[in-house]
């Protein structure tokens, strides 16, 4: 399976009528493997950032996280594992394995 279809079948499917609204899979370099459609561009500095949150977690605390030029607001996550951002009635929610960053957006309307 490629990472596209593993974006199309998994990450962006329905599920008991919800869905992410974008998501990617992105090299710890910043290299895009794999996205949705709608996901947001995002500058090197962003993931810069976000892994130096993994390295040193609650670096990103103070100023919140980045993405595609958005600013949320750095909620509860597991440290060096998950990072999770809240803005409005959606968030994104960030998640590291050995090589990539698995990255979900979740907008909620209504």
């Amino acid at each position: 399976m490629s990472w596209q279809a593993y974006i199309d079948d998994h990450l962006m499917a329905e599920i008991e009528g919800n869905h992410l609204s974008a998501a990617a899979i992105i090299g710890h370099d910043g290299s895009i493997w794999a996205q949705s459609p709608t996901f947001p561009a995002v500058k090197p500095e962003e993931i810069t950032a976000i892994m130096k949150d993994f390295d040193e977690p609650g670096s990103l605390a103070p100023t919140g996280l980045y993405l595609g030029g958005t600013k949320y607001m750095v909620i509860q996550g597991e440290a060096g594992v998950v990072i999770r951002g809240k803005k409005g009635p959606g968030g994104v929610t960030v998640k590291k394995t050995a090589m990539s960053l698995i990255i979900g957006f979740l907008i909620l309307f209504g």
